[in-house]
């Protein structure tokens, strides 16, 4: 039996902003007058309703339909139909605001961010405010993505996705794909580079002696906790969908799952009527990564080469989601281009055509 006392740092959790906590739970805010609206989680609100007051001292909710309203403890509460504790615990997760086990209280982290002195489990998480603090268009991804697409859709689509911008030293504009559960945890961080020059045969692809899980050189630096005794090794459990963050926001949304975090940004950009995941390998096509796609609507779009494998293993997962594996690669494909992905399709085009504006 676990005699373990949670104990919940309940002033940092109810100073988070709570348009912050809104917006993360996929709510979206209206500006009337100097205050922020949105829709009420108490009542059925087709106009919004809820006011959200953070000036001063003020951070709460008011409802002026239902009357009702509260902490950001009390918004998470009853947005999610659940009791304080877990509600507390989303917030810990996704905010990264620790609190104590037993009394003993976390060890300052970075930017003064409260992580816990020890964490039940082998898994260790780097800080949701770290990734953010990198989030930036000047990385190589958003850097071709804006030479393809309009300048706000990728904006946006670096901000839903936290797209990072890192200087590893080789180059100062690698991009960094967070790796994101559903409930906000960030799992580790892959560094990739993409070659951003149009002239080139490479353009869009990504440089393979730069790319690595960051999340190890980030315990290093102390950004992350260390397991046990601190002289451990930190583990990081990658085993989740990029993108997987965005399935609480888009909950009725059809889902489009895709190998590569680059298949995901560009058929967002094409299609953006769909939630675009990705695997980030072949490897972690398997039940319990699926599992969170439990009952959803989910367009499938293999690489050329992995259709027929991605076809059988989705066939045993069929209790889990409605899996519709399209075979757009194989029709549009050269005949000897076996890798051949969504992005080499929409990539292609857009260079066809701007070979020939330059030759006209």
């Amino acid at each position: 039996m676990d005699n373990k006392k949670v104990h919940f740092d309940l002033d940092r959790l109810r100073a988070i902003p709570i348009s912050r906590v809104a917006e993360r739970w996929g709510c979206r805010l209206k500006k009337v007058g100097s205050r922020m609206v949105t829709n009420c989680p108490w009542h059925a609100d087709e106009h919004p309703s809820l006011t959200l007051y953070e000036t001063g001292k003020e951070n709460h909710c008011h409802c002026f339909a239902c009357g009702k309203g509260g902490s950001v403890i009390d918004f998470v509460m009853a947005k999610d139909g659940v009791d304080f504790k877990e509600a507390c615990q989303r917030l810990e997760r996704t905010f990264g605001v620790w609190g104590s086990v037993n009394g003993v209280n976390g060890v300052s982290g970075v930017n003064g961010m409260s992580v816990p002195k020890k964490r039940k489990g082998p898994t260790s998480y780097i800080p949701r405010e770290w990734v953010e603090a990198q989030v930036s268009v000047e990385n190589s991804m958003s850097k071709c993505l804006r030479q393809m697409f309009d300048r706000h859709l990728v904006e946006h689509l670096t901000e839903e996705y936290l797209l990072g911008c890192y200087d590893n030293g080789r180059h100062e504009d690698c991009v960094l794909f967070p790796s994101i559960d559903v409930d906000g945890r960030v799992r580790n961080v892959k560094v990739q580079h993409y070659e951003t020059d149009v002239r080139s045969e490479r353009f869009a692809h990504c440089d393979k002696r730069c790319c690595y899980w960051l999340g190890k050189e980030l315990a290093k630096e102390g950004i992350v906790e260390t397991q046990g005794d601190g002289n451990t090794e930190p583990s990081f459990d990658n085993e989740c969908l990029f993108g997987e963050h965005l399935l609480r926001r888009y909950p009725s949304q059809t889902v489009a799952l895709v190998e590569s975090p680059k298949n995901a940004l560009i058929g967002a950009a094409v299609q953006p009527k769909y939630v675009w995941v990705a695997t980030g390998n072949k490897a972690m096509l398997k039940r319990s990564v699926m599992e969170v796609l439990r009952g959803r609507q989910v367009m499938v779009f293999p690489d050329r080469d992995a259709i027929s494998e991605w076809k059988e293993l989705l066939h045993g997962m069929r209790d889990i989601a409605t899996f519709s594996v399209s075979d757009f690669c194989e029709r549009f494909a050269a005949e000897d281009d076996k890798k051949f992905d969504i992005a080499d399709y929409v990539v292609g085009r857009f260079l066809e055509m701007n070979h020939t504006e330059s030759i006209g």
